[in-house]
């Protein structure tokens, strides 16, 4: 698979272009473990950058049992900059990630309602909505680092595209495997 990664990493840190993957069939929900590691490290890394306006980014929901890590998937047009009243959602130019400016949010809960992904949750006893913001200041996210399963990995803007598209051809197609016959490709779906 390394042979079809489209940008280096590293390059993408240079351009501030980076994204966090979620592959949910890797999730365990950390049971038996630290239960919710990546929860956990985000919400003790939030506490130390934000203060007063703490709480995780990044949360889990189970259903059926299966667990599915929930974090900001970053969307080019994101429903919550156009939803947020105050101006406190926004797109950074630089990095390309949909920040917050917590001393803004007036708590009207506007972009938890519109988010599609379910990636924006009310913090309960306080009057702010808080998302992922990609720790985009840090080397490695911390629920990254937190995560013994590799469920969520940072990768490049370009990298995750393709992922995302890989995954959802494998979910609808199954396998997908090319057989050269005598010059001629036929496809075989396994």
């Amino acid at each position: 698979m390394d042979k079809f990664k489209l940008t280096n990493l590293k390059a993408d840190l240079k351009k501030g272009r980076t994204e966090i993957m979620l592959y949910p069939s890797k999730c365990d929900g950390c049971e038996g473990e630290e239960f919710h590691a990546c929860i956990k490290a985000c919400e003790e890394h939030m506490k130390e950058k934000y203060g007063k306006y703490s709480g995780a980014r990044v949360s889990i929901k189970k259903k059926n049992g299966k667990f599915f890590p929930v974090i900001c998937h970053n969307c080019d047009e994101a429903p919550c900059v156009d939803a947020c009243m105050p101006g406190a959602r926004y797109k950074d130019a630089e990095t390309g990630w949909t920040l917050t400016n917590y001393k803004k949010c007036v708590g009207c809960w506007m972009c938890v309602m519109v988010c599609p992904f379910g990636a924006i949750e009310r913090v309960e006893g306080s009057h702010f909505a808080s998302k992922c913001d990609g720790c985009i200041d840090e080397d490695v996210p911390k629920c990254v680092s937190a995560c013994k399963r590799n469920a969520l990995l940072r990768t490049g803007i370009k990298n995750y595209s393709y992922e995302r598209r890989l995954m959802v051809a494998k979910k609808m197609y199954g396998p997908y495997v090319k057989m050269h016959y005598a010059g001629i490709i036929k496809d075989k779906r396994g």
